[in-house]
């Protein structure tokens, strides 16, 4: 699976580490290190949301600014 850091390719990641987890073909040893990678993927995949929540309300909130000057 190729590696880049687009939300997209690691949700499709995650999906691959839960198929793993779900066919039950893996030692409790590999269990727990799929589930500690599935871990640190969705806390990057919350910090990406988080940012890119903030860029959109830093556009939203720029461009009410310049609707509000232009009504001045």
């Amino acid at each position: 699976m190729p590696k880049d850091n687009s939300f997209e390719s690691k949700i499709l990641e995650l999906e691959e580490l839960v198929r793993k987890l779900e066919e039950g073909e893996v030692s409790l040893d590999e269990s727990k290190n799929i589930y500690k990678k599935g871990i640190s993927i969705a806390k990057q995949c919350n910090d990406l949301l988080k940012e890119t929540e903030l860029e959109i309300s830093e556009l939203k909130a720029e461009l009410d600014n310049q609707f509000d000057n232009a009504e001045e």
